[in-house]
């Protein structure tokens, strides 16, 4: 999932390039993605997936996701299938990656907890992400939204509501998944549009759509495989910052003493020397850059 910064994007596929993997990349469609595929156009491991708008806090982010997933689906059958943004990069070895999932009971890597929960989000519980509808950011939008869940109050109809026996769940967007999964969410997408059609006005919908679905799976078997672990390693200010920290030189430490396989976020117009110092330092390998 990237935005900006191609060269970091390549930088960091090219890091993870063991010459078995297969990359599906989504370059959001309001920018544009010549420079990406002049970058990869020699690389015929790398997809690009059907572009869509994505806006923080909107569906984009849920809807390019699962376009990458069909891609997937259609492509082959893989071990496992991660997602990372274009800021994101490796902090273990493909050697040390590789091993990991192969040792793990787990087959799903996902950070997630119950709605409410009322130690985050305080008296409501962040059940505002599912009660209350979201059209966007703009004023106009705002105000929209903010009409339309005052009269909810008094018209029972248009309120909003999942399906009955449905938990919520929200966590992180970031997530590994195997091919198992990968099905079981598409399948169930396919099955069941009021789910799609009721996100789409849900706020920050990247951060429940799969946790629900997987969470509340009648599959055990695939259920009792989730680890609530998404593996990255992230700075966050407070709770109540939407984004993490941009990690620099001095968190280097930090990151080298983490378990988790990646970290994030990095932006190489910022620091590209934490980035230089993992390569040398925890990937154990020459940095291209110097």
């Amino acid at each position: 999932m990237a935005h900006k910064n191609e060269q970091q994007v390549q930088r960091l596929i090219d890091t993870l390039d063991d010459g078995n993997s297969t990359y599906f990349l989504h370059v959001d469609l309001k920018v544009s993605d010549t420079e990406f595929k002049k970058l990869f156009s020699k690389n015929s491991q790398v997809h690009f997936v059907r572009r869509v708008k994505t806006e923080w806090g909107g569906f984009g982010l849920v809807n390019a996701t699962l376009n990458a997933m069909l891609d997937i689906r259609k492509t082959g059958d893989f071990d496992k299938i991660i997602l990372l943004s274009g800021q994101d990069y490796p902090i273990k070895s493909n050697e040390e990656i590789d091993q990991y999932f192969k040792n793990s009971k787990f087959n799903i890597f996902m950070d997630h907890f119950p709605l409410p929960n009322h130690r985050k989000w305080g008296m409501g519980g962040g059940m505002y992400r599912v009660n209350k509808y979201f059209f966007g950011l703009s004023w106009i939008e705002k105000y929209l939204a903010k009409a339309i869940n005052f009269l909810a109050v008094f018209i029972p109809i248009i309120n909003r509501k999942l399906a009955k026996g449905v938990q919520p769940f929200s966590g992180s967007q970031w997530w590994v998944m195997d091919m198992r999964a990968l099905n079981y969410v598409l399948d169930y997408v396919a099955d069941h549009p009021e789910y799609v059609k009721f996100h789409r006005h849900t706020f920050a919908p990247d951060e429940l759509f799969f946790q629900i679905i997987l969470l509340n799976c009648k599959d055990e078997s695939l259920r009792d495989h989730i680890a609530n672990d998404n593996l990255r390693y992230m700075q966050w200010k407070t709770s109540e910052i939407a984004h993490p920290e941009i990690l620099n030189i001095n968190d280097l430490d930090n990151i080298g003493e983490s378990d988790a396989l990646f970290a994030r976020k990095f932006d190489t117009g910022i620091d590209e020397e934490v980035i230089n110092s993992i390569d040398d330092q925890l990937l154990l390998k020459l940095s291209s850059t110097l």
